[in-house]
């Protein structure tokens, strides 16, 4: 209900442009039966609604303004267990759903708190000594009930929080902030010449130009052998891709995240859980049609891309991820098609065992482990030691579709399975926002969408043969990073085992860069290090000058492989000492953490559990390699921090 100074009946071309407006909206004018001007015989004040059964009528009483009144009486079964009300200077009527409403204040405590503002107000009047030492008394019993009364409702969200919609979001959104030091969010670009754009549509554009140079499709030397060898016959070639039923695509839907992240047709994985189960019917005929001709519809294709920083709030377009928000049908048929090419590719037993990424069962501590047992037998047998971290630029962004596909096929997929790839990879499109603001449509010819479910499962089956290619080194892979181990030979002086691991590592480097040529997936060549590793005192420096294609690599003492700390010395100080700062800031943020100015032993008890906690449960893997007395610090600091959340004053 609004003041539109416009009579529909009378103001001609405005009333027209009005009604065009209100139509544009999926809405509809409710007028009321008389006029509603004091000074003129229009009627310009009415309502606009969305289809809910609303009458509305002027109130011919006395009344201060120039304007009638307006009562509108709406019906609605959900408006009393959902949505509250209130009136402000008897005119606008405002409504706001319940679960979002503040908690009233208790009406003893109000009668607390007005007695306290009472009596203060008399004691500055009057200056009566008995009233002097009853007023702070007074304030200070006021004082302590309110706080009490915050914390029990901080208290109360806290139980509900797993409960979606309750007061608890106010407490979580609250907390996010407080303990991000850094945002992630993206305010601008920085260019060459030093200048920062800030202008969102500028920025969109600038990121397209980037991205589209980026998924250009690779210039590949033919013949190849991915592309241009004979094909290979298998026994499984012409299996086809089993149908969905009805049940599987509800467990999908059931165990999905109900994320609100919308894509290009305004739809979210939250929508989604809202249509009717029984639709879904209809909807697994549709899929088991498109798995059966191979085809994906075009309208699925067509993505719109979001940019997050890695590093800072400004920097270079390379500097950012792209993530797609894919369509959330297509979400659904790339879950249930993800399921049946994993049970293909056990069943070929493609997928090598020292591969621990976007894999169950495959833990990332298991894959640290392993590192550090073979790094410490190859020590054990006094040998020198040489750890490679290979690190992939833009691993998933810069796969090739055609050599993903003709390997697929060497590696016996199933022709209906490749099929349905290359109709789920080619065709795309996509357009980058920015602050609301969109670029123009690019086109994708290499790599495969951020966000997707099943592009991280394609990526490690393409490269699942990499270990085939360096046989020389200990080979550990999580997903993208690659981990080598190489050892001199043993047996002979010291002097010429490292001569010895010199030949070694280099070849492994040549290997390793014949396979990016191979795969057509280049190597960051920054990030490429090497760490040498001896149980013996070594002077000089035995590490030599070793080279992947044009490129010299670095070497460094330590290195943070999978979140873990590793030294040359395979010591634990390092990221015992990290953790430990770590842990003594954020309790020390959920000490002083207050909303509404209080706080509660409960709520400092679930921030230490969310945000303490979980720095400690990351050292129980290699809590067994630590030496009694480390042991024993970490013991001791963790309940000395959970003394400080507590408030004790001994324990």
């Amino acid at each position: 209900m609004v003041d539109f100074n416009i009579d529909i009946e009378r103001d001609g071309e405005k009333a027209d442009q009005l009604l065009e407006r209100v139509d544009s909206c999926s809405l509809m004018s409710v007028i009321p039966d008389s006029n509603t001007s004091l000074r003129s015989d229009c009627t310009i004040d009415y309502a606009v609604t969305n289809g809910m059964d609303l009458t509305i009528q002027t109130y011919e009483g006395d009344t201060s303004s120039d304007h009638k009144p307006l009562l509108g009486v709406f019906t609605d079964e959900g408006v009393p267990k959902t949505v509250g009300s209130r009136t402000i200077c008897y005119r606008c009527q405002q409504f706001f759903k319940i679960k979002r409403a503040r908690p009233s204040v208790p009406q003893e405590l109000m009668t607390l708190l007005a007695q306290s503002r009472s009596l203060s107000f008399k004691v500055k009047r009057k200056g009566y000594i008995e009233l002097r030492n009853e007023a702070p008394r007074l304030r200070n019993l006021a004082r302590f009930e309110s706080k009490r009364f915050q914390q029990e409702k901080l208290t109360k969200q806290l139980k509900e929080r797993y409960v979606q919609g309750e007061g608890s979001t106010l407490f979580w959104n609250k907390t996010k902030r407080y303990f991000r030091h850094v945002s992630s969010s993206l305010r601008g670009f920085a260019t060459p010449n030093g200048e920062v754009i800030k202008d969102p549509q500028v920025m969109a554009n600038t990121a397209a130009d980037y991205y589209e140079e980026l998924f250009h499709a690779p210039i590949v030397i033919r013949p190849h052998p991915y592309v241009g060898a004979s094909p290979i016959l298998w026994e499984n070639t012409s299996t086809c891709i089993p149908f969905a039923t009805y049940s599987e695509i509800i467990n999908i839907l059931r165990s999905r995240k109900k994320k609100q992240a919308l894509d290009m047709d305004g739809l979210s994985p939250f929508i989604l859980n809202k249509i009717p189960r029984h639709y879904w019917f209809l909807l697994a005929q549709l899929y088991n049609y498109l798995f059966a001709e191979s085809y994906i519809v075009k309208k699925f294709k067509e993505v719109q891309m979001v940019l997050l920083a890695k590093k800072s709030a400004i920097y270079a377009p390379d500097q950012t991820r792209p993530i797609s928000l894919l369509d959330s049908f297509l979400k659904v048929q790339e879950k249930l098609f993800l399921h049946r090419f994993v049970q293909v590719l056990k069943d070929r037993g493609i997928l090598p065992d020292n591969q621990s990424g976007f894999r169950p069962g495959y833990k990332l501590q298991t894959r640290v482990l392993l590192l550090i047992e073979q790094i410490s037998s190859y020590m054990a047998n006094s040998s020198p030691v040489a750890t490679v971290f290979v690190d992939f630029k833009s691993a998933f962004d810069q796969l090739w579709f055609e050599g993903r596909l003709g390997k697929l096929i060497r590696l016996g997929i199933p022709h209906a399975y490749v099929n349905w790839i290359h109709a789920w990879l080619t065709g795309r499109k996509a357009a980058i926002e920015v602050q609301g603001r969109r670029s123009r449509w690019i086109e994708i010819n290499r790599g495969g969408p951020h966000g997707s479910s099943f592009t991280h499962t394609l990526f490690i089956t393409y490269h699942s043969d990499m270990a085939d290619y360096i046989p020389a080194a200990m080979s550990f892979f999580f997903a993208d990073d690659l981990a080598a181990v190489l050892a001199g030979q043993i047996g002979i002086r010291f002097t010429d085992q490292c001569m010895d691991l010199e030949r070694r590592l280099q070849s492994f480097l040549d290997q390793i860069e014949f396979d990016s040529i191979l795969s057509v997936q280049p190597i960051n060549y920054a990030k490429t290090q090497a760490m040498f590793l001896a149980r013996a005192i070594v002077y000089p420096n035995p590490m030599p000058q070793v080279h992947c294609g044009d490129h010299k690599i670095e070497w460094i003492s330590s290195f943070k492989y999978l979140g873990y700390w590793l030294t040359a010395k395979l010591g634990w100080g390092n990221i015992l000492a990290k953790i430990r700062i770590t842990v003594r800031q954020k309790t020390a943020l959920a000490n002083s953490f207050k909303i509404s100015g209080a706080s509660s032993t409960q709520s400092r008890r679930e921030l230490f559990s969310t945000f303490v906690r979980p720095h400690f449960t990351w050292l129980f893997a290699i809590f067994p390699l630590l030496t009694d007395s480390q042991r024993a610090g970490l013991n001791q600091l963790y309940f000395t921090l959970l003394k400080r959340i507590y408030y004790f004053q001994c324990w």
